[in-house]
């Protein structure tokens, strides 16, 4: 079946005409091929080296930049709580996920539980490939501002990098969501000075 609203409106009787570019009769046996939404990057997490060097602190330091950065864009700002408590409230659980996955103590799966699905708790939130750039961006510049030496920049950078096509819950397009390493993303998303 195509995707495009349209399509209902039709009546059954009218030749098909929509936004997957086929022409024909419904009733003629016809077959729109196959497809699949996403092709998922395999995802690495980081490891425990990265916990040793920052520190829980910093890492929740880090997590919180990040996204007071995504609150405060025009785009996808709406995205995030208004309210500074609930802001923060929720800032304290994201970061505790972020804090165990790299190592560190195991304080969100204690409250959250250990099924975690990136999209689907991102479902509530209309994230497409737009959004995706934007957190990439925003966490490109707080991963530069860092004290994290290089290697693990790129570390964490190639981790949330492949588990950030996970967050596309909307798709705006057919082609597979922009991948970036850590150097292309540099100079793709930050100034040049």
């Amino acid at each position: 079946m195509c995707q495009t609203a349209h399509q209902t409106a039709q009546s059954i009787d009218s030749p098909h005409r929509c936004a997957c570019n086929r022409t024909g009769d419904f009733h003629s046996g016809r077959e729109v091929p196959g497809g699949h939404d996403l092709e998922y990057p395999e995802v690495r997490f980081p490891t425990r080296e990265l916990f040793a060097e920052i520190g829980e602190e910093k890492l929740r330091a880090l997590v919180w930049r990040h996204h007071s950065l995504l609150r405060q864009n025009a785009e996808i700002g709406h995205l995030f709580a208004a309210d500074d408590a609930v802001f923060a409230a929720r800032m304290q659980v994201i970061a505790s996920f972020f804090v165990e996955a790299c190592g560190g103590p195991a304080a969100y799966s204690a409250t959250e539980g250990d099924n975690v699905c990136i999209r689907t708790r991102h479902f509530p939130f209309e994230v497409d490939e737009r959004a995706r750039e934007i957190w990439l961006e925003n966490l490109c510049r707080v991963l530069e501002e860092s004290a994290l030496s290089e290697k693990l920049r790129d570390r964490y950078w190639s981790w949330l990098e492949a588990m950030s096509i996970r967050m596309i819950n909307r798709r705006r397009t057919k082609a597979q969501p922009l991948r970036f390493s850590w150097d292309e993303a540099r100079r793709r998303f930050l100034p040049e000075e």
